[in-house]
C-alpha cells in the first residue's frame, strides 16, 4: 500500500524478463551513465517530484503541495514535503490554493543546481496593485535541496497568471528560460525572480484550442522548441475530432511564429498527451502525441499510429480505454534511443472498471513501432498493491534515473488508489517501490497524491 516502503521483491529486469515470457518482450538492460537534468541538491542523482495540487495542508482542503524523493546511489531515498507552509516557500496556507498544479524544472540561475517551478492555479495576490488569480513560484536548489522559494513577478496587467510553462534554451545562450502562452522569460534569473529580459505576445499554435504543451529540441540545431497539440473540440463534417501539431522553433532570436507540423482526426475528444524525445537516434526530438486510445509518432510530417492492436503491443483496443492519455520518454534500457511510456488509466481488468496499465514502446533506428511492447500494472509480478477498480493505475506518467547509472526509470501514478489517495511507483533496477502521501508525513484522504508531474 503506498505511503510506505515496500521491500523490493524482484529487480525490474527480473520483473521484466516473467512479464517477456508472457508478451515475447526483450528484458530491459542497462548502459553508461548519461547528464543529470533533475537534481536539486547536485549530488549527481535525479531527483522524483510530484505536484499533490488536491492535498491538504495544514486542515486546508486543496491548499496543495510537491513531495519530492531525492535520488541515491540505491535510488529513491530521502523523501520531503514542500509547501507554503514550510520555511523558504513564499505564501500562506490557504483552501484551493492548489499549490502543485503545474510543474517545471530547469537551472533558473544558472548555479549548478535544478529549480522547481511550482504553479498555484487558484492563489489569490496582489502585484504592481492589480488582483491576480494563479502564480507561479520557484523553489531554489542547492546542496541541501530545496531550501527557499519566490514568486515569479507578473508581467502585464492580467488578472490570470496561471497556466501551463515549459522550460528550456530557447534563444540557444546556455540559459535556461521559462515559456508560458504569451510571453518567455529568458534566464538567468535573479534570486528575486526577475528574467533577464522577456518576449511578450508569444504564440504557440495558429488554430483551435491549444490541449497539451511540451519541450525540446525537435529540428537539432542545439536550441530548445516548443510543441503544441491543439483541437477543435467539435466534431467535424465525418464525425470525427480534428487535431493538429504545431511547432514553435526557438532561434538566437527567441522563439519565431508557430507552423502546423501535422494534422489527424480521431473519434475520441480526449487526444491530450504530449511529449517530445529523440527516439530514433537521429540527434532531433521527435513528437509523441497520446490519448483517444492511441499513440503517435511524429517525425517532421509523418505519422505513426501505435494502438493495442498494433502487432507487439500486449492488449486489445477496447472501448473505455485511454491508452496514451499521458506519454512520456526517456532511454530505459540504456541503447541509446528513447523509449515511449504510455499511461491507459482507465484500462478494464478482471471485470474491474478502471485498473489502469501503462505500456513500454521500445524506440529503435526507425522510431518505435509496438514491437517488444511490454505492459505494466499492479498485477504484475514485483509490483506492489493490488489490482482494484477505479485505481487508475497509469494516471501520470515521468522518467527519472534516481540511482544514476544513465538509464532511464519509469514512474507512473494511479490518482484513485485507495478512494483517490493516489500513490506514486517507481520501477528502479533494484526493484519496484511504492510510496503515497503518508510517507512524507501528510493526510491521504482525497489527495489523489501523484496528480502531476514537471512537464
Amino acid at each position: 500500500m503506498p505511503g510506505v516502503d515496500v521491500p523490493v521483491r524482484r529487480s525490474l529486469v527480473i520483473a521484466l524478463a516473467l512479464l517477456g515470457a508472457t508478451v515475447g518482450a526483450t528484458p530491459l538492460a542497462h548502459a553508461a551513465p548519461e547528464s543529470v537534468r533533475q537534481d536539486f541538491n547536485g549530488d549527481g542523482y535525479e531527483d522524483l517530484v510530484t505536484g499533490v495540487p488536491s492535498g491538504q495542508v495544514a486542515g486546508k482542503k486543496r491548499a496543495g503541495y510537491v513531495a519530492v524523493v531525492y535520488g541515491s546511489a540505491n535510488g529513491p531515498g530521502t523523501r520531503k514535503a514542500y509547501s507554503q507552509a514550510s520555511t523558504g516557500v513564499p505564501g500562506t496556507v490557504e483552501s484551493h490554493d492548489m499549490f502543485g498544479g503545474h510543474l517545471a524544472v530547469a537551472d533558473l540561475d544558472g548555479d549548478g543546481y535544478a529549480d522547481l517551478l511550482v504553479e498555484s492555479d487558484n492563489e489569490q495576490w496582489t502585484h504592481n496593485g492589480i488582483a491576480r488569480d494563479g502564480n507561479r513560484s520557484v523553489l531554489w536548489g542547492g546542496p541541501g535541496g530545496l531550501t527557499s522559494g519566490k514568486v515569479l513577478p507578473a508581467l502585464t496587467s492580467s488578472k490570470y497568471q496561471g497556466g501551463t510553462t515549459v522550460a528550456g534554451d530557447f534563444n540557444g545562450d546556455g540559459h535556461q528560460d521559462l515559456a508560458r502562452p504569451g510571453e518567455v522569460r529568458f534566464g538567468p534569473f535573479g534570486r528575486d525572480g526577475a528574467a533577464a529580459f522577456a518576449q511578450q505576445g508569444v504564440e504557440f499554435h495558429t488554430s483551435d484550442q491549444m490541449t497539451a504543451l511540451a519541450a525540446g529540441d525537435v529540428d537539432g540545431d542545439g536550441i530548445t522548441d516548443i510543441v503544441a497539440l491543439a483541437c477543435t473540440y467539435a466534431r467535424q463534417s465525418d464525425n470525427l475530432y480534428a487535431y493538429s501539431v504545431h511547432l514553435v522553433r526557438g532561434s538566437r532570436d527567441g522563439l519565431l511564429a508557430p507552423t502546423t507540423v501535422t494534422t489527424f482526426r480521431t473519434g475520441e475528444p480526449w487526444h491530450e498527451s504530449l511529449a517530445v524525445g529523440d527516439v530514433d537516434g537521429d540527434a532531433g526530438a521527435e513528437i509523441v502525441t497520446g490519448g483517444g486510445n492511441d499513440v503517435r509518432i511524429v517525425d517532421g510530417g509523418t505519422q505513426r499510429v501505435i494502438t493495442q492492436d498494433t502487432p507487439g503491443v500486449p492488449g486489445s483496443h477496447e472501448s473505455g480505454d485511454s491508452f496514451g492519455a499521458v506519454v512520456s520518454v526517456g532511454d530505459l534500457d540504456g541503447d541509446g534511443y528513447g523509449d515511449v511510456v504510455a499511461g491507459n488509466p482507465t484500462e478494464d481488468l478482471g471485470g474491474k472498471a478502471d485498473v489502469g496499465t501503462f505500456a513500454v514502446l521500445p524506440g529503435g533506428p526507425g522510431g518505435p513501432t509496438g514491437a517488444g511492447g511490454e505492459v505494466f500494472g499492479q498485477a504484475s509480478p514485483g509490483v506492489p498493491g493490488s489490482a482494484e477498480q477505479n485505481d487508475r493505475f497509469g494516471s501520470d506518467t515521468d522518467v527519472v534515473d534516481s540511482d544514476g547509472d544513465g538509464v532511464a526509470e519509469p514512474v507512473v501514478s494511479a490518482v484513485g488508489e485507495n478512494q483517490w489517495a493516489g500513490g506514486v511507483w517507481t520501477f528502479t533496477a533494484k526493484g519496484v517501490l511504492s510510496f503515497g502521501a503518508g510517507a512524507f508525513g501528510m493526510t491521504a484522504d482525497d489527495s489523489r497524491f501523484g496528480d502531476r508531474f514537471p512537464q
